[in-house]
């Protein structure tokens, strides 16, 4: 019986020191990156391109950049609130019964996007979303409850359903708003563009440059002793498991 609880303990602390060594994985990228992103004006960035693209030639010019602007173009309808979005992404959670209790899992993902011009004045870049990070508030949230199918209804009773209800949320980039997008800019030839690239991440946000840099330090410095702390656990019930 102890060896199985250790055995148990073993996993779950595996398992707790794995997602937060994701969150110090990817909250120090994100932290870099964002100390490594000059914080540039479109307008310069734009100029930058068409001197290299003069004096070296199309396609020649590449700098990470934090731009900060307003979004313009072509939109799709949210999946949720079918607002008009350049990037949206909904989930849906589950709220459901347990033995102990009651618990969430993530039952779906829903994202949809279109490239876009971020402005300032009269300078403007193009800024491909596919695969972005993006830090936005959320924009839209909805409770619904349990799929009538499931489960008998007896006045306040419900039997046979474990399912309490469904939580949809969405995040989403709307027209008009005014962001701060860092990642690499490129000479298209025919003006700059922004995209996800190999090894070179890009994020979106409606935070300030610095404060987006702040908060994820913040939040690596947090996850570091958790995730050695969830490590160490492991260790120790593992080895304990084997000495019984």
């Amino acid at each position: 019986m102890a060896s199985t609880v250790l055995l148990v303990l073993t996993g779950v602390l595996g398992y707790l020191a794995y997602t937060q060594i994701r969150v110090v994985r990817d909250s120090r990228t994100t932290w870099l990156r964002g100390l490594e992103a000059a914080p540039t004006g479109i307008a310069e960035v734009v100029a930058m391109a068409e001197a290299a693209r003069a004096g070296v030639g199309s396609g020649a010019f590449g700098q990470v950049v934090a731009l900060t602007g307003t979004v313009a173009g072509e939109t799709r309808s949210a999946a949720l609130s079918g607002v008009p979005s350049v990037w949206y992404r909904v989930e849906t959670l589950r709220r459901y019964r347990t033995d102990k209790g009651s618990a969430e899992e993530v039952v779906g993902q829903q994202r949809g996007q279109v490239a876009f011009t971020l402005r300032d004045g009269d300078a403007e870049v193009v800024v491909d979303p596919r695969d972005a990070t993006v830090d936005v508030p959320a924009a839209d949230v909805r409770e619904e409850g349990p799929d009538p199918d499931e489960g008998i209804t007896l006045g306040p009773l419900r039997i046979g359903g474990r399912t309490l209800g469904y939580r949809h949320t969405e995040w989403r980039i709307e027209p008009g708003e005014r962001i701060t997008v860092i990642g690499e800019a490129r000479d298209t030839g025919s003006g700059v563009r922004l995209a996800v690239r190999p090894e070179q991440t890009l994020t979106l946000t409606t935070a300030e440059r610095g404060d987006h840099v702040h908060e994820h330090h913040t939040r690596n410095r947090a996850a570091v002793p958790r995730a050695v702390a969830y490590s160490v656990g492991a260790v120790a019930a593992f080895v304990g498991f084997l000495l019984l």
